[in-house]
């Protein structure tokens, strides 16, 4: 199972549904940077949007594959989907957007066009800002990278 070739399976389907979206972590960073490794894709979004998302997934053979749980340093409300293929899996995390700030951030999103579709994508600033909140060791060398970068 490729992650860029789900990562566009997704982003489709969302655009089909017209599902308001913004990629941000580790897949962002490919945008904004360089590529590096990532185990998942992750997504913010508006919290009515869940139901639809849910949906979306699932017609894509995603499953939810855990509770959501809330981080305290973001507010922020994770719902953690799988898909399982030939002993391989892809997890993708859907953060609702439960603060202003998020709504803000979603709303300076960045569109960029691709010949597999529209892609909504965190700007660089808001990339930095999230990563601050989560502060994490990969977190830290991805603001050093983001903050390095000239463009």
């Amino acid at each position: 199972m490729n992650l860029f070739d789900e990562f566009f399976k997704i982003v489709r389907k969302f655009g089909e549904k017209k599902i308001q979206y913004t990629l941000v972590g580790g897949v962002a960073m490919a945008f904004h940077d360089e590529p590096r490794f990532t185990k998942d894709i992750d997504f913010l979004t508006l919290p009515e949007e869940i139901d639809r998302i849910r949906e979306a997934l699932k017609e894509i053979n995603y499953f939810e594959s855990s509770e959501p749980w809330t981080f305290k340093s973001t507010k922020m409300t994770s719902h953690r989907f799988m898909k399982v293929e030939d002993e391989k899996y892809l997890m993708i995390d859907i953060l609702l957007a439960n603060e202003e700030r998020h709504r803000q951030i979603l709303a300076r999103s960045i569109q960029e066009e691709w010949k597999e579709g529209r892609i909504t994508i965190i700007s660089k600033n808001d990339l930095i800002w999230m990563k601050k909140q989560r502060n994490s060791d990969q977190d830290i060398v991805d603001i050093r990278k983001l903050q390095d970068d000239k463009d």
